[in-house]
């Protein structure tokens, strides 16, 4: 079969659909959604920062289990599951009344987003080999991108046709879009490449070699017990960092916009919505650049430029620098879980893989878990979100230092193994 045809490509396709209905329908539209469920359902910036909380809540919920469910019941089946309970989720939502409901829906839209992610990126995995893996894996998060350009564009323009209900027709339709997603996976998704004959992309003529190395993980490392992997332990706390700080971006920026720059509802999901097109290729770019320098020293890169630009962002106020600001932090915005699921994979034995993704997605799921929870009360006690992106950048810049002191215990390593 040619590499043109290769069905590893029509896998990372619905993959990819897979992230844009958990991730950038299920969690990212949140943030272009939450500001009109706020002021819809009278709720106060505490409220708000819970109820986006309790996605990854679920999200949490998930990482715990989904790595033992691929393992006994198979990837395609956990993704239906995930994908049929985001749907769910969603019709929740959009039928709240008041601030329990809307917080049990969106708990319940976590753990299918949850799930949904993680099971998707440790199935790609298997699907192309590790030359390939930083690549395909920015492809796949390509989804999230996507899913804030629709919101960004479609939400509002909702809200302007229906001022008081647009927001719950928002997710009726994002609930309608997974369920078309779920009956592509049902006819046409498949475990992995053995099942049909064939090998991963790139496995023929290009047999799996180390990539550029993550932490200069040895055999051992690789096939000892997940919760024993001390450098697993290390790249999840990390992720951590980054879950803790890009909330303040991908949940809060639209009504950061709105609040602090003056901005109106339309300008702020414009920018939004650049914000996801701009985002669309950083999964592949950094991806790729991991595959060529080492997945932490791209992480360092990654994290050092968000923290700069967390700070940016409370400086500025003149719409153009903005958007200049938006865009730069977004193409870098999916370098992260892309970069963090190719260290996984190079850290890793292959038959361990889906555990050890779920295992760092709980680390990540706690930074997200506590951020929203903080930014909240901190609008609310100070009547901005300057303080909030203060945190959100010193956060980042924390994980920063630990990407550097991981890519240098890679060059040591190398070293003593030359010598």
């Amino acid at each position: 079969m040619s590499k043109k045809w290769h069905k590893s490509w029509f896998i990372l396709f619905l993959a990819t659909l897979n992230l844009l209905a958990c991730l950038g329908f299920g969690r990212f539209s949140l943030g272009a959604i939450i500001p009109f469920m706020k002021e819809g359902l009278q709720l106060n910036y505490s409220q708000t920062g819970l109820i986006a909380s309790s996605v990854f809540l679920g999200y949490l919920a998930s990482a715990l289990t989904v790595g033992y469910a691929v393992m006994r019941f198979t990837a395609k089946k956990v993704i239906l599951a995930s994908l049929f309970v985001t749907i769910l989720g969603m019709v929740g939502s959009g039928l709240a009344e008041g601030f329990w409901s809307a917080y049990f829906s969106c708990l319940i839209i976590g753990i299918g987003a949850g799930g949904g992610n993680v099971t998707s990126l440790g199935l790609v995995g298997k699907w192309f080999s590790q030359r390939y893996r930083g690549m395909a894996l920015g492809v796949v998060n390509a989804g999230s991108g996507i899913g804030m350009v629709i919101s960004g564009i479609f939400v509002p323009y909702l809200m302007m046709n229906d001022p008081s209900e647009g927001w719950r027709t928002s997710w009726f339709l994002l609930a309608g879009a997974v369920m078309i997603f779920w009956l592509l996976n049902l006819i046409y998704m498949k475990n992995e490449p053995g099942e049909i004959g064939i090998e991963p992309y790139g496995q023929e003529k290009q047999p799996a070699k180390p990539a550029a190395s993550t932490q200069g993980a040895t055999t051992s490392e690789k096939t000892q017990t997940i919760y024993r992997n001390k450098l697993l332990w290390m790249v999840g706390f990390i992720y951590l960092t980054w879950g803790f700080s890009y909330l303040a971006f991908s949940t809060f920026f639209v009504d950061y916009l709105i609040q602090d720059n003056g901005l109106s509802e339309r300008s702020a999901g414009q920018l939004f919505a650049v914000a996801g097109f701009a985002s669309i290729l950083s999964g592949f770019i950094w991806g790729s650049i991991s595959d060529r320098m080492g997945r932490m020293a791209a992480l360092f890169l990654i994290y050092s430029s968000q923290s700069i630009l967390l700070i940016a962002f409370t400086m500025t106020h003149q719409p153009a620098i903005l958007l200049v600001e938006t865009i730069l932090y977004a193409v870098t915005l999916w370098g992260v879980p892309t970069v963090m699921v190719a260290a996984v994979g190079d850290l890793i034995h292959p038959v361990k893989v889906p555990v050890a993704i779920g295992f760092i997605t709980l680390l990540f799921g706690v930074g997200q878990f506590v951020s929203p929870v903080v930014t909240g009360a901190l609008v609310d006690l100070t009547g901005s979100y300057l303080s909030a992106f203060l945190l959100s950048a010193f956060v980042c810049f924390l994980g920063g230092i630990g990407c550097m002191g991981l890519h240098l215990r890679s060059k040591r390593e190398s070293t003593v193994i030359q010598a």
